[in-house]
């Protein structure tokens, strides 16, 4: 991996497979399962400095964090500065879809829901379990990978961390847990009211207004 990573490679936009307002998400040219974040010229990289220290910091305790996309370093690039992330893709290959596309794409969501509620129920443990620390929930940060596992699986790709001056969560397994359940209350709670979706249950509600 070190080696790869080495060598300065060139992005075009045939390999782009996301665009937000802060960076761009590339596929890896030469590693199928990388892929690689890059800021808009007009963008500083704070952000992803602040994802890049906590990543260092569980990885000097563990590296067998589960329920989020793995990083893997920097490399240059024709565009900058480059982030490696592990690219979460389904078992036929295909990119997977954020929880945003099956929640915006009726047929597939309801094709998928049974599965995605054990699966929901899974990941929440699981973050729950290794007190991930992250920023605000937001289905398109959390991506959700079919065939690997019978019932599918959910990932945190993004804002992963804390912006506080002093990122308490680091230090306390419990703390961290307490922002959790605040998190994960105002996701759920999100989701009812954008998409009048019960994250429990993966039932669509009908809205009242």
């Amino acid at each position: 991996m070190k080696s790869l990573l080495a060598k300065k490679i060139v992005l075009s936009p045939s390999l782009l497979i996301a665009s937000g307002r802060h960076r761009a998400c590339y596929q890896h040219p030469e590693h199928d399962g990388l892929c690689i974040k890059v800021h808009h010229p007009n963008k500083d990289d704070r952000e992803t400095i602040r994802e890049v220290k906590y990543y260092k910091r569980i990885y000097r305790n563990t590296s067998s964090i589960n329920a989020i996309a793995h990083y893997y370093g920097t490399q240059e690039t024709n565009l900058g500065t480059g982030y490696v992330f592990q690219l979460i893709k389904d078992k036929t290959g295909n990119v997977a879809n954020t929880l945003d596309y099956y929640l915006k794409n009726k047929h597939s969501f309801l094709k998928h829901q049974k599965s995605m509620k054990i699966a929901y129920e899974l990941f929440k443990k699981t973050v729950y379990k290794d007190a991930i620390v992250t920023m605000t929930l937001k289905p398109y940060n959390i991506v959700y990978q079919l065939g690997y596992k019978p019932h599918g699986q959910f990932f945190i790709i993004d804002n992963l961390g804390c912006a506080n001056l002093i990122p308490i969560d680091y230090y306390s397994s419990t703390l961290a847990r307490t922002t959790l359940t605040r998190r994960f209350t105002d996701f759920e709670q999100r989701m009812m009211r954008e998409y009048h979706v019960k994250l429990s249950t993966m039932q669509s509600v009908e809205s009242k207004d």
